[in-house]
């Protein structure tokens, strides 16, 4: 199986060649994850962004593992006492709908867009902007922003960034999201 280009998974997404929207586009992701990828991009108008990808195949993968799992869990809730106390088709059931969720980009865009309105008075937190015109349900684009990966301590370190500092605030940011 070979994963098609980013220019044919843009074209095919949002319906437009992809030099109609960006000057450049990265052939390879710089960053990926268990569903996604992302590649760096440039608009026309200049804008730095990055361009988030469902890996194509990815859902009939998912799926396959879920029935395999569904199978596992019932056998094991079927047979055993701890199966039935522990109910593991409830937790596959639960599973397959968080990771089907995952696959849909408009729905994370959604989440993204609320996440700036919740911080949007907020000094401790910067939420990228999401272009919405650009975005389906596989691709989503969004402003690209510079960092340092908070697990990346020696650069941290090394641009005086305060660790105590750091970690107190990220608590502060997720019981904001919980409790507010």
């Amino acid at each position: 199986f070979k994963e098609p280009d980013i220019s044919t998974t843009i074209e095919k997404a949002l319906g437009r060649k992809p030099e109609e929207i960006f000057t450049s586009v990265d052939s390879k992701p710089f960053a990926s994850a268990s569903v996604a990828q992302v590649h760096r991009a440039i608009l026309k108008t200049g804008d730095k962004v990055v361009v988030k990808v469902v890996r194509p195949g990815i859902e009939q993968i998912i799926r396959d593992d879920i029935q395999l799992l569904s199978w596992l869990a019932n056998l094991i809730q079927r047979r055993t006492k701890i199966g039935r106390r522990l109910r593991p088709v409830e937790i596959v059931n639960d599973y397959e709908s968080v990771i089907l969720n995952e696959l849909n980009l408009k729905s994370e865009a959604a989440n993204t867009v609320q996440l700036a309105r919740n911080f949007n008075s907020s000094l401790k937190l910067y939420v990228p902007k999401v272009y919405w015109n650009l975005t389906s349900d596989n691709l989503m684009t969004m402003e690209q922003i510079d960092g340092i990966p908070v697990n990346d301590v020696i650069q941290l370190k090394q641009n005086g960034i305060d660790l105590k500092a750091l970690a107190e605030t990220g608590v502060d940011i997720f019981f904001t999201q919980v409790f507010e």
